[in-house]
């Protein structure tokens, strides 16, 4: 994990009680927790200690995707290169009966997403529920899987309020409506998996959504309503006469008919459910339906919920339609919000298990080890691999009458000082002032110094931009003094929630249009050697037209 340059032992000499400093100069080599031995001996006596010290690389993981089909008792071999910093890399293998829908590099964007609110803590587990449904996975990675879902369980019971609903953030007074029945949602799969839900969840959380059904009304969102009324189905506790209500609305708006058809089909209203679809019989029909960006949405996403009316009426046909769109949306680079990815994956999900699985028969190796035999009645199956530097190959034989779809994933991350600055829709910059106001080099900075990182983040836009999350990580030799205790004006933009940890602040917000907003953040420069400065980064979180990234430098600490 580390190296020490130069000197691995050093001697200090003593002619009364006093104390000392001993430096070393160590070199971090690779991402991950290490350890540093300190022994000490002297005047007869021995004492040591081992320091754990967790080092890691803030550039995202960097993907490489390969796609090939193998045709019915064929044989390929793929060679690729390892990228980025040495020992970074792994690769991930994704076998499918059918074309491809990016699911495993979609959901590594789910999990490794950096912001924890109610809808993304939700969005990174909810499709890992439908894993074992439709892929052949290791007993490791369904125990990481299981565990992953456990956790976002817990958390998500920190959000919920006395009244049952849910907090968009921790700590939040205001409930947000549709994340409230997203989690729900979520809650509701999770139990038919097994799982078993927080204390008194269900009651409460019922309780809240029937309330806000019985206040809704024709003026109020359609289909925030008619989402609420899905998932007290699922529980069980179907409001039947809002149902009704809503089916009898003379404007009831294309999305959100096909969400109370889900409702319907769900409580056993199949004729019901397929009066009211009858105008979607087709993907032309269905380029009717709104498209509206509220409630966290997009065109695709909207498709997703679409996809899991028609599964639920079994109607393959219409479901391939959209399907079909869905898996060429999730397998090119169009960005994906969290929402998005999530709800695509999960409908994608029922939907694989309702055409069936055709299953899989064929041998592959990696990198001329034991040969592995995949024989399973499942539709997908996903592999991991342990790569080396520099040239690794696999090699594939198809043993059954019918086409595999393959995709390879080798996975690194690029080295610090290489990360792109993109700007859209946002600018962002930090000044660092000393404490009188006058702005000072951070090239080189005295060890024990105080100073203050003025950060400014201005929509370039004439419209409002929701959910902006703004992010700034600072070197390890540095300190943040938490600002909400030591600066009076630290605070001095209006923020939705902020989350400050020991080494990077994220602030949580909405931008007015071409409007600014300045945060102050209290350093002090801690620990004498290299370090290095990443970029910031600011983003809506549900709008791939904002976003900006700055680039990073190299910054000194001196006695």
């Amino acid at each position: 994990m580390f190296k020490v340059i130069g000197k691995s032992s050093k001697t200090i000499s003593y002619t009364s009680p006093d104390e000392k400093m001993a430096y070393f100069e160590v070199e971090v080599l690779k991402k991950g927790i290490g350890k540093i031995e300190i022994k000490a001996n002297g005047h007869g006596e021995r004492a040591s200690y081992n320091l754990e010290l967790d080092a890691y690389n803030p550039n995202p993981e960097s993907i490489e995707i390969t796609d090939l089909v193998l045709p019915p008792n064929a044989t390929k071999t793929v060679s690729f290169n390892t990228f980025g910093v040495p020992r970074s890399n792994n690769a991930l293998l994704e076998l499918s009966a059918f074309p491809s829908m990016d699911f495993t590099a979609r959901l590594q964007y789910l999990i490794k997403y950096p912001h924890g609110c109610l809808e993304q803590t939700t969005s990174s587990a909810f499709p890992q529920l439908y894993l074992n449904d439709i892929f052949k996975i290791s007993e490791a990675k369904k125990k990481i899987t299981q565990k992953n879902i456990q956790l976002a369980i817990d958390k998500l019971s920190r959000f919920q309020k006395s009244n049952g609903g849910f907090s968009y953030w921790p700590n939040q007074n205001n409930v947000n409506d549709w994340a409230t029945s997203y989690a729900g949602h979520f809650l509701l799969e999770a139990e038919k998996k097994g799982f078993v839900l927080p204390i008194n969840f269900k009651s409460n959380w019922l309780q809240y959504q029937k309330k806000t059904s019985e206040r809704w009304n024709s003026n109020s969102d359609q289909l925030a309503q008619t989402y609420r009324l899905y998932t007290m189905a699922l529980a069980g506790k179907p409001d039947r006469s809002a149902m009704n209500r809503l089916r009898e609305l003379e404007h009831l708006k294309p999305l959100a008919k096909l969400r109370l058809a889900a409702t319907y089909a769900v409580t056993g209203k199949k004729v019901v459910a397929e009066e009211l679809i009858k105008d979607f019989i087709s993907l032309e029909g269905l380029k009717k339906v709104s498209l509206e960006k509220a409630n966290f949405g997009s065109k695709m996403r909207n498709f997703a919920m679409i996809l899991e009316t028609f599964v639920l009426l079994k109607q393959e046909t219409r479901a391939k339609e959209i399907a079909d769109s869905i898996a060429l949306a999730l397998t090119s680079k169009t960005y994906m919000s969290t929402q998005t990815t999530s709800y695509c994956l999960l409908a994608m999900s029922k939907y694989a298990k309702l055409i069936g699985n055709k299953g899989l028969n064929l041998h592959y190796r990696f990198n001329n080890a034991k040969q592995i035999l995949v024989n399973t009645d499942k539709a997908m199956v996903l592999d991991g691999f342990k790569v080396k530097t520099g040239t690794n190959t696999i090699e594939l034989k198809n043993n059954k009458n019918s086409t595999v779809y393959v995709r390879f994933l080798n996975k690194g991350i690029l080295p610090i000082g290489s990360e792109k600055i993109i700007k859209k829709g946002l600018t962002t910059k930090m000044i660092f002032k000393d404490k009188s106001g006058n702005e000072i080099d951070i090239s080189k900075i005295q060890q024990g110094t105080n100073f203050v990182g003025n950060i400014t983040l201005t929509n370039t836009k004439s419209t409002l931009v929701k959910n902006v999350a703004l992010s700034a990580i600072f070197p390890s030799g540095w300190e943040i003094i938490n600002t909400r205790f030591n600066l009076s004006d630290s605070r001095n933009s209006e923020i939705t929630y902020e989350d400050i940890k020991d080494d990077r602040v994220n602030y949580y917000f909405d931008l007015k249009a071409n409007e600014t907003k300045t945060f102050k953040v209290l350093l002090n420069a801690s620990y004498l050697g290299n370090y290095y400065l990443p970029g910031m980064q600011g983003e809506a979180m549900y709008d791939e037209d904002y976003f900006v990234r700055t680039k990073g430098q190299w910054v000194q600490v001196v006695e």
